[in-house]
């Protein structure tokens, strides 16, 4: 007799979660029956999947080949189910950074409903964009240098950074009179020290030495650390515009520096590109 597909999913389940009680949590079933299910398993297979050590429990080696191709197998499973799901549905599931999803996208979300009322948008605000294989994506919204920008990207928005600090930060630390007086105070970071080293060259601003200040993955967090004064932040145009004419940021400078950064439409999925799918990448486009 064949092993059951509930027993199979049970037993994927906690072995990629590392827990038969993550694994009932995720499965709305009691550990009791995920534990059922893997002693059966293990019966009808004749071979111990998990070593248990009280609530913990680790893969054998069977365990592990058996999860690498169970994982592979409801890859494949839930991957067709999601396409045939989409299509009657008109899904586009769409990735991209939560500055981006927030100051962007928000903001046009009413118009995209006014023109595609038929088409169910599902955003997915994420740090890394389209790096998960799990995600089953259509299209991933990239924030990346210009310079290191793929030939044939799309680029949808252009960005050009700017020193931004609070007027409470300048006024404990200022005057600020020369881009060079930045490398002595207080600098916050988006990812990797990449802005500020693109915004110092721009300046004309030596760097000798590594950057110093935290780094943060989210701008959102760094907006709003500068706005509550925590240090110097780069702020990109033009997402910051509303935050500069709310005052919750100023420049510290007038500097007009070519875009360094951009954010570019990458599609995913096989040819050919579902229709609706189309669509949204037109509307982002345009």
């Amino acid at each position: 007799m064949k092993p059951s597909l509930p027993a199979l999913r049970a037993f994927e389940t906690a072995a990629r979660l590392g827990s038969f009680r993550a694994a009932s949590e995720a499965l709305s079933v009691t550990p009791t029956a995920i534990s059922h299910h893997i002693r059966g398993l293990e019966d009808q297979l004749g071979t111990q999947l998990f070593v248990r050590s009280g609530r913990d429990v680790t893969l054998t080696e069977d365990g592990k080949r058996l999860a690498v191709a169970a994982a592979q197998a409801f890859g494949i499973l839930d991957e067709a189910v999601r396409t045939l799901h989409r299509r009657t549905r008109k899904v586009v599931r769409l990735a991209a950074g939560p500055i981006f999803t927030a100051r962007w996208l928000m903001p046009r979300i009413s118009d995209f409903w006014a023109s595609y009322s038929d088409i169910e948008l599902e955003v997915l605000p994420t740090f890394e964009p389209g790096t998960s294989a799990r995600e089953n994506l259509d299209i991933v919204i990239r924030w990346d240098r210009m310079a290191e920008a793929a030939g044939d990207a799309v680029k949808l928005l252009e960005l050009s950074p700017v020193a931004i600090a609070s007027k409470s930060f300048l006024a404990a630390h200022g005057p600020i009179e020369n881009p060079k007086d930045l490398l002595d105070l207080p600098l916050l970071h988006q990812r990797n020290h990449w802005g500020w080293l693109d915004w110092f060259s721009a300046m004309n601003v030596p760097v000798d030495d590594r950057l110093r200040g935290s780094i943060f993955q989210d701008a959102n967090a760094l907006l709003r650390g500068a706005a509550e004064g925590q240090g110097i932040v780069i702020g990109w145009l033009p997402l910051i515009d509303q935050d500069l004419a709310e005052g919750r940021v100023v420049r510290l400078f007038d500097e007009d520096i070519p875009p360094t950064h951009g954010y570019f439409v990458e599609v995913r999925g096989n040819d050919p590109v579902r229709r609706e799918v189309q669509q949204v990448v037109g509307w982002l486009v345009n």
